[in-house]
């Protein structure tokens, strides 16, 4: 089956969504899914990443600092807070809202004043609740840390200090500037570093995590394979077409080649592959990496580029009222649920990984339990974007209105334009496989249906409020995003799966369906109603007063429905879930 539609690349991360929209770009590149956090390597300081002290950079509301190292003796080190930015025009939104108070301000103005003549400006003292240390007060000329334990302790350093800073508690520093003298004390809050959706907070800007990372980071570590070596550096790739585009005939490009390899040309043959044996190193040299790290290619789909990067377009067709935009996403909550239920049965069809037939084929057993591992984490994906979808649709819905949307559907968004299908409960084949990648396809089936409702929001039809549809286009925009790890990791499954034969990786290639009145398969049913229930319990109170039954539905996940499936699937049985004759559950059609 041929690739459809192209490489999607979108932004993933929250800043750089945030500004395109403030720049009313419609649509920007953005970054590989190998870049996003969870899918990282580190997550620490100084990371591969990302770099996480960055985040202590804005820890005082409105104001952006660096730490500011010095010595004062031999061995002997000082870290000060020096404010670099103050973000005046929101001091005064917050006044005006009466968030801030006046004496607040005035030292901002003055610390704004004082950065703008280049006058040195640092914090000399720290005073705040420093998370399981308790209230301390710390004279920064003087504090180097210490290692003593218990009560009454000192963090090691301002850096820990800081972060050790507990969210929304009172904060006080005091800022002496030079020439002439002045001091300032200011008392405000920890800021936080997260919104209320759990997205990185809207004061930092694209790029700000990894602006601190060192070069060893971006282009050293030859040899480093996967101890030091960040997760958005390839190893392998295919190289790039000797025009720029695809030849007439472009199987022989698809060898795998180094990366990193010492003959760069672009050649009308293609490089040896990276198992050919070589007279020659087949990668740069150690100093080499160094001198040369400027002629690594970007890569886009496992394949070196050279030419422009082009977006592939997202075309949306904005919806004309709050009705028929409520209409789709409930539909979209359907159809998440109804994935979720597909992919949920063929992760359970797989063989168990005591399988006997699995034994002395370890490739084999370690193919079939990735299969089983993805097909399960993109099942909890498709749920976790049901409770967002549900989030947006509260939002749009006048307050007491609100119902939630878990109606499972009964037709898939089609892949092409009329063709759709009914959710189908079968084995992990290659057929299933197949539609599995069609519907996670860019700008095609699931995603294709969030174009249409992220095109509402970027316009909203009049009577959808602006501001409400602005704050929830984050929320579709990183459910497309997520659709291309899931359309990438299923490709992946088929090249996996693709040396078997179906019997080799399935307990059956064609297992029946549990006859009514089955006990294990009608204990896997009450437990999914029972699952749906907290979850229409939990959606309905609200995103923070629903957690205690929306935490009661994951641990079903786990404790509940997982034992019950596998009893089904053990006897021989294909996992199905029947349909729910209850008017909150029942099956929805497309609008």
């Amino acid at each position: 089956m041929p690739e459809l539609n192209g490489t999607k690349l979108l932004a993933r991360n929250v800043a750089a969504v945030r500004r395109s929209s403030a720049l009313a770009v419609e649509h920007i590149a953005g970054n590989p899914v190998s870049t996003r956090l969870e899918s990282g390597v580190g997550n620490c300081f100084p990371g591969l990443e990302c770099d996480l002290r960055n985040l202590e950079r804005r820890f005082l509301p409105y104001l952006e600092v660096e730490f500011l190292g010095f010595q004062v003796a031999p061995n002997v080190g000082r870290e000060l807070i020096m404010p670099v930015a103050v973000d005046l025009e929101g001091v005064e939104r917050a006044v005006a809202a009466g968030e801030l108070s006046e004496d607040a301000a005035s030292v901002y103005r003055d610390i704004r004043t004082a950065i703008s003549a280049n006058r040195l400006v640092v914090g000399i003292r720290l005073s705040g609740t420093f998370g399981i240390l308790g209230p301390l007060d710390l004279d920064l000329l003087e504090f180097d840390g210490n290692a003593a334990s218990g009560l009454g302790r000192q963090p090691p350093d301002l850096w820990t200090a800081v972060r050790m800073l507990t969210e929304n508690t009172p904060v006080q520093v005091t800022f002496v500037v030079q020439d002439p003298d002045d001091s300032f004390v200011l008392e405000t809050t920890r800021a936080r570093y997260l919104d209320d959706n759990g997205a990185l907070s809207a004061v930092f800007l694209p790029g700000e995590l990894t602006q601190s990372l060192c070069s060893p980071w971006t282009h050293d570590f030859r040899d480093c394979g996967c101890f030091y070596w960040a997760s958005n550096h390839p190893d392998i790739v295919q190289p790039v077409y000797p025009a720029g585009t695809a030849p007439l005939d472009p199987q022989p490009w698809t060898v795998d080649v180094a990366w990193q390899r010492r003959a760069r040309q672009i050649a009308a043959t293609p490089p040896p592959s990276a198992t050919t044996a070589s007279a020659q190193p087949l990668e740069l040299r150690h100093y080499e990496i160094n001198r040369r790290w400027q002629e690594l290619h970007f890569v886009i789909g496992r394949r070196e580029t050279t030419t422009a990067f082009k977006p592939v377009e997202q075309i949306g067709r904005p919806l004309p009222d709050l009705p028929t935009l409520l209409a789709h996403l409930r539909y979209a909550a359907g159809v998440e649920l109804g994935v979720a239920q597909e992919y949920l049965t063929a992760a359970y069809s797989l063989k168990a990984d005591d399988d006997a037939s699995l034994g002395g084929k370890p490739q084999l057993r370690d193919d079939v339990r990735a299969t089983r591992a993805e097909l399960m984490r993109i099942a909890v994906g498709e749920m976790r974007h049901t409770r967002a979808v549900n989030d947006v649709i509260r939002a749009m819905m006048p307050p007491g209105e609100f119902a939630p949307a878990l109606r499972v559907a009964r037709l898939l968004p089609p892949v092409q334009p009329g063709v759709d299908r009914p959710v189908v409960f079968r084995p992990a084949d290659r057929a299933a496989i197949e539609d599995f990648i069609s519907i996670e396809a860019p700008s095609a089936g699931v995603d294709g249906l969030y174009f249409d409702i992220l095109a509402t929001l970027q316009n909203p039809p009049a009577d959808v409020q602006p501001l409400a549809a602005a704050e929830w286009t984050e929320a579709i925009s990183s459910i497309i995003a997520e659709g291309e790890d899931h359309y990438q990791t299923f490709l992946d499954m088929r090249e996996w799966l693709d040396g078997y034969a179906e019997s080799e990786y399935l307990r059956s290639t064609n297992p029946p369906r549990p006859s009514p009145g089955q006990a294990d398969h009608d204990a896997l049913q009450q437990a999914y109603v029972q699952l749906l229930e907290n979850l229409h319990a939990g959606y309905g109170k609200g995103r923070l007063a629903g957690a205690g039954e929306v935490n009661a539905a994951r641990v079903a996940m786990i404790a509940e429905i997982d034992p019950r499936a596998h009893a089904v699937a053990e006897r021989g049985k294909l996992v199905v879930f029947d349909e729910i004759n209850d008017a909150r559950f029942k099956p929805i059609d497309p609008p």
